[in-house]
């Protein structure tokens, strides 16, 4: 197993029209957004409008998108709407949508290419969590991440190692064998999950 600590303020800031954005981890790690080359991507980006603004277009790949500050409209034209609340609402959808989103939020995004397959959600109590079986991979997930919005959270592994996160940080554990426990404990904290398995990793 392998563990990797992003901190808050390693994360590096990138401006756009409406907002900031940042990219807290991309795989492969020499694969590039703007070239539209990565497997997966792991970023939070910031409205500062209440104005509706369109999503970038990301064909060939599926979004996990939840908000985790203020509440927004999202249209995904021809398809369905959606009024998204933190921590509440989680929208799958196809990248390649002709998209758009109105208010001032702030939100997190799991973006996920044909190869891979993932599921997002959000660790609401303390207790127990292990490493699940990916359906359509048909094996263990290759990455669990978890995305501390507020507060902190301390993860123990059966195996000793034991992480501590707090408020803007990111945990990535890849390869988790069968069997491993992770006991997640949380302080006043919002912790989203999200894991992930690429088909063509071995």
């Amino acid at each position: 197993m392998k563990v990797k600590l992003i901190r808050k303020n390693d994360v590096i800031t990138s401006k756009w029209a409406g907002g900031e954005s940042r990219q807290y981890f991309i795989y492969p790690v020499n694969s590039s957004y703007a070239a539209r080359n990565f497997s997966f991507r792991l970023s939070m980006a910031e409205s500062y409008s209440e104005e509706e603004a369109k999503y970038s277009n990301l064909e060939n790949y599926t979004r996990h998108l939840i908000m985790l500050e203020g509440s927004t409209h999202v249209f995904h034209k021809d398809h369905y709407d959606i009024v998204m609340e933190p921590y509440k609402d989680i929208d799958v959808f196809d990248g390649g949508w002709e998209s758009s989103a109105s208010g001032k939020v702030t939100d997190f995004n799991m973006m996920l290419s044909k190869g891979c397959h993932g599921k997002m959600t959000v660790v609401e109590n303390d207790g127990m969590v292990v490493n699940e079986f990916c359906v359509e991979c048909d094996r263990l997930f290759d990455f669990n991440t978890f995305y501390c919005g507020s507060g902190e959270a301390s993860l123990e592994m059966s195996t000793g190692e034991k992480i501590e996160i707090s408020g803007g940080d990111l945990a990535i554990l890849e390869n988790v064998e069968v069997g491993v426990e992770i006991n997640v404990n949380l302080k006043n904290s919002k912790l989203v999950r999200m894991d992930i398995c690429c088909s063509h990793i071995k």
